[in-house]
């Protein structure tokens, strides 16, 4: 009886741990915004990245989150694992999920930037994959692993620092200029037209390309916010609470 009671308990168990999901897994904890968990970023780097995304956050409310992983597993996608981190330590601003993580895993190598809801209007799905391709990924390909992940704080800081119409201070946002340079243009060249076809069209035609003069302020990659509120001075605290969906791009390197 003692054996039959034996085999009974180590089935139940063995069963119990294959039917486990994949999301009960335990995932890291945060310790700020750097996460370097697999020991690539350098610590100047580092720095850099805490620096900038406390004053994204204390001007902006929007949130990132730098990961690095020796491996995803047993998640079979980094899109799959990038969103359950990012839902679980709630990155971003609670209630208008201002979150952003840029996630590296070693094995697969793989780097994915996750959007929340929040900023999928800014940061949509194709100019995540732009980011990634021409800011982030030359300095992985060469093994910079620190490099290539303040190039891509440093260019998603400054879309949605001049989307919030605010200043970082001396953080340097260079890398945002690939991106936004274009789109100011664009809004004052709209500018310009709808003065002249009300000068010369009419009044009749001011109000409706106005409107449109609005939505193009967004950008050519959608989306806008007005000016957010701050989370005041000091060091990492935790991530704010904010929800994810799935937004954001994924390439190899």
């Amino acid at each position: 009886m003692k054996k039959v009671g034996f085999y009974f308990l180590s089935a139940v168990l063995l069963f119990s741990i294959i039917c486990i999901p994949i999301s009960a897994q335990k995932l890291p904890s945060p310790s700020g915004y750097v996460n370097d968990f697999a020991g690539v970023i350098d610590e100047g780097s580092k720095q850099q990245i805490e620096g900038l995304a406390g004053a994204l956050r204390e001007k902006t409310g929007a949130e990132i989150a730098v990961v690095t992983v020796d491996t995803i597993a047993p998640y079979e996608s980094i899109e799959e694992y990038s969103v359950e981190l990012a839902s679980q330590w709630g990155i971003g601003k609670k209630g208008k999920d201002t979150g952003i993580l840029i996630l590296l895993a070693m094995q697969e190598r793989k780097i994915r930037i996750e959007v929340g809801y929040g900023l999928e209007g800014i940061i949509p799905d194709g100019l995540a994959g732009e980011i990634i391709d021409r800011s982030i990924l030359p300095s992985l390909k060469i093994g910079n692993y620190g490099e290539g992940m303040l190039k891509g704080v440093e260019a998603v800081s400054g879309i949605i620092a001049k989307e919030y119409n605010v200043d970082l201070g001396s953080y340097r946002l260079n890398e945002s200029k690939k991106y936004t340079s274009g789109r100011s243009s664009a809004a004052t060249g709209f500018i310009v037209f709808i003065i002249i076809a009300f000068l010369f069209g009419g009044g009749r035609f001011f109000w409706p390309l106005l409107f449109l003069g609005s939505m193009s302020r967004r950008g050519f990659y959608g989306g806008g916010f007005g000016s957010g509120g701050g989370f005041g001075g000091g060091g990492f605290s935790g991530f704010g609470g904010g929800g994810f969906g799935g937004g954001g791009a994924t390439r190899g390197f």
